[in-house]
């Protein structure tokens, strides 16, 4: 275990000296760590010919595989060290980048005034789930929170917790230039501005009742952050096809944004808290998650009571 540790803190560095500082450790120890790993496969896990040294093929699997090994055994000593009848202790969460700091981290807040010995560690949510419970420098993800199809997914437990519409949108300036679209076909003559991310792709088909339609654009400005795309449609960029509800309520109420297209929309999702079968087991966690999925539902009831019309 210690050896697949160093071997990905070196690949993590970009280099044995940087990855040795990290650990605190002498490279020639390290060396032989990974001269002993690469005897036991038999053949090399970074290609020396190269500077700086790079992974080979099988480098990248064993990265891959050993990121996945050291996350579970370090959950597992964390686990086995921890009483789990208490209400105390770590739990990580990770949720989609936009609601992090407006919903989540306030709900860690008022959460952690109630458990005070309870402690968090929140990140972004880098890919979908069951792979996004684990975080890009290695470590398991005990709770998620985010939207996605109803189907269940393996030794994952889910709390559903509403409904979420996605809503196309324009900015005033934007739709007074540049003409309203009602119809998909007059995206034609409109900037498309699209979302993709590492949870999300670029929606391309909208429903409106039974009829479906694809969408094609005069022109695109893709963005790969959620809060990126809002901005630029608030400058008047182009017409976000797909903007979740959430984002745009406060803008829509107060004028700042106005809906487009005349209810075609993009297939609504379910929102849910999820978390690891091994992390439920665990009280702290139990009582986490079932109050946070209250929490996100009071959240998404107020706003269905606020926009009823979208939810038809």
């Amino acid at each position: 275990m210690n050896s697949w540790r160093m071997f990905c803190e070196i690949v993590r560095a970009e280099g044995l000296n940087a990855a040795c500082e990290r650990l605190d450790c002498e490279p020639s120890t390290a060396s032989r760590a990974i001269h002993a790993l690469e005897k036991e496969l038999g053949a090399p896990l970074f290609s020396r010919s190269s500077r700086p040294v790079k992974l080979t093929q099988l480098g990248h699997e064993a990265y891959q595989a050993a990121l996945k090994l050291t996350a579970t055994h370090e959950d597992m000593i964390r686990s086995l060290k921890g009483d789990k009848s208490k209400l105390s202790g770590l739990i990580r969460v990770t949720s989609h980048a936009g609601i992090g700091p407006a919903e989540i981290t306030p709900a860690l807040v008022e959460f952690q005034k109630i458990y005070p010995d309870i402690q968090f560690e929140l990140s972004e949510l880098t890919a979908p789930l069951p792979d996004g419970f684990m975080t890009s420098d290695g470590n398991l993800v005990d709770v998620a929170v985010g939207y996605g199809e109803d189907a269940p997914l393996p030794g994952v437990i889910q709390r559903y917790s509403g409904e979420m519409p996605f809503i196309p949108c324009a900015s005033p300036a934007y739709v007074k230039k540049h003409g309203f679209p009602r119809q998909v076909d007059d995206c034609q003559r409109h900037t498309g501005v699209l979302i993709n991310t590492p949870t999300r792709s670029a929606t391309t088909v909208l429903q409106k009742g039974a009829k479906t339609a694809t969408i094609r654009w005069k022109s695109t400005l893709i963005v790969h952050n959620l809060i990126s795309v809002k901005s630029a449609v608030m400058l008047g960029a182009g017409v976000v096809p797909d903007l979740p509800l959430y984002h745009c309520a406060d803008d829509i109420e107060a004028g700042n944004l106005v809906a487009v297209l005349d209810g075609w929309r993009r297939k609504p999702l379910s929102c849910f808290v999820y978390a690891r079968e091994e992390s439920y087991e665990k009280r702290r966690v139990q009582v986490f998650v079932d109050w946070l999925a209250d929490h996100e539902e009071r959240s998404m009831n107020r706003l269905k009571s606020r926009f009823p019309e979208f939810y038809h």
